[in-house]
């Protein structure tokens, strides 16, 4: 048996044998790697090539590519700035920020027997909290489920900033899927295994259950992700899960859930961590695929990609990307300079804002879109795709209307078609 892998990411040809079991796959994969089959090993020189592209930027202000340029790091800031988290006057959370990005932690629950000041400071698990739509509300909009994936260096601080900003634009509350900081280093590890082989790490466990309840849940109408960021990079990996379910599960996806992870029983407050067996889930139906919409921003994944598209339907889910031109996460993967040289696959309406630079989501991007979008309380935005352009080429296979589709949804607005 053969497998080769479609530009979407999918198996062309896999053993859909009716109950195969993880060890049935494991059995198989290691039938396949005796025999010499291309097993798509670590190309950690890939990870370099595409680093480097993105770093090639002119002039090559590796700084302002994350945080802007200098003269907006000065006071004033918008109200839900990432920049006023470092505040001396509130400096407990200052310099719990600081902590937690710099400190190495452990994505797992804390165990039980540990004291909590060790705990908070060594054991950061990805956790699920509800944030309450502009007017404090968590019941409107009951028939849609709204999700925001942060990206990395982000503690529950800066999370709720971003999940604020979501709420006080869309006038919709959301599950905050909170990627927990483990320090740099660590998010970097995350990021790369993540990106370059598509392993699923802990926030990718922790994401697909809640995103996957909402898509077979009859009471949803619409199941809606935001992600940013290392969030693109979890979501595009959700999504090779999601797509495994429409049907039986298929070999590829199984042999991709096979990390060993040894692990606490959950507490009150944690969702289970142990590796996902999507043996345990039912198949989900194309009608409940197509509740799911993406609006990624600064989509750095490798394989992004629809499920089905075809001469005059409807993608499916449906994707939107969104990314600065100087952003060196962006042109990790959504703008890679050399994307088919590299083996990069970002299917979906790409936009991009010209001349930008930063990768924030709130100072860098959420802020301009309400800049040129939101307009008073009116529904919906401004009716053009500012501040960004469709960058795609013209045989894009999706009808973008007259914008984005993100921003129909301003201030409690709706699809109009």
């Amino acid at each position: 048996m053969t497998k080769r892998m479609t530009a979407n990411g999918r198996t062309a040809a896999v053993d859909r044998e009716a109950g195969k079991t993880i060890s049935d796959a494991l059995e198989s994969a290691e039938d396949m790697k005796r025999s010499g089959a291309d097993f798509g090993e670590p190309r950690f020189l890939d990870v370099l090539a595409i680093a480097s592209d993105a770093l090639n930027i002119r002039p090559p202000l590796w700084a302002s590519s994350i945080f802007g340029l200098p003269y907006t790091w000065i006071p004033p800031y918008g109200r839900f700035s990432e920049f006023k988290i470092l505040n001396l006057w509130r400096l407990g959370r200052t310099i719990k920020y600081l902590v937690n990005v710099i400190i190495p932690s452990i994505p797992r629950t804390p165990p039980p027997f540990g004291p909590p000041l060790l705990n908070n400071l060594f054991w950061k698990p990805s956790v699920i909290l509800q944030r309450p739509d502009h007017n404090n509300n968590y019941t409107t909009f009951a028939d849609e489920a709204w999700f925001f994936l942060n990206g990395i260096m982000t503690d529950d601080s800066v999370a709720q900033v971003n999940a604020a900003y979501i709420s006080y634009l869309f006038h919709r509350p959301l599950t905050l899927i909170q990627n927990s900081t483990d320090s740099f280093v660590i998010d970097m590890l995350q990021c790369m295994i993540g990106k370059e082989w598509a392993q699923m790490t802990e926030p990718v466990i922790k994401a697909f259950p809640v995103i996957y309840d909402a898509l077979k849940s009859p009471q949803k109408r619409k199941v809606i992700v935001i992600a940013h960021s290392q969030g693109t990079i979890i979501i595009a990996n959700v999504l090779r899960l999601l797509y495994a379910l429409v049907g039986p599960p298929t070999e590829e996806a199984l042999e991709a859930l096979t990390a060993e992870a040894e692990y606490a029983g959950p507490e009150f407050v944690y969702p289970e961590q142990f590796p996902i067996d999507l043996n345990d889930f039912e198949q989900i139906e194309e009608q409940e695929l197509a509740k799911l919409e993406i609006y990624s921003f600064a989509t750095c994944a490798n394989v992004f990609t629809y499920f089905k598209t075809g001469e005059g339907e409807r993608p499916l889910p449906w994707i939107e990307h969104f990314g600065n031109e100087f952003d060196i996460v962006a042109r990790l993967g959504m703008l890679a300079p050399n994307s088919k040289a590299r083996e990069i696959q970002i299917e979906g309406p790409r936009y991009m804002r010209q001349n930008a630079w930063g990768h924030f989501l709130n100072e860098h991007y959420l802020s301009g879109i309400e800049e040129k979008q939101k307009k008073g309380r009116k529904h919906g935005g401004a009716g053009t795709a500012e501040p960004f352009e469709l960058v795609n080429p013209p045989s894009l296979a999706v009808q973008v209307g007259y914008g984005p589709r993100l921003y129909e949804y301003i201030n409690g607005g709706s699809l109009k078609t």
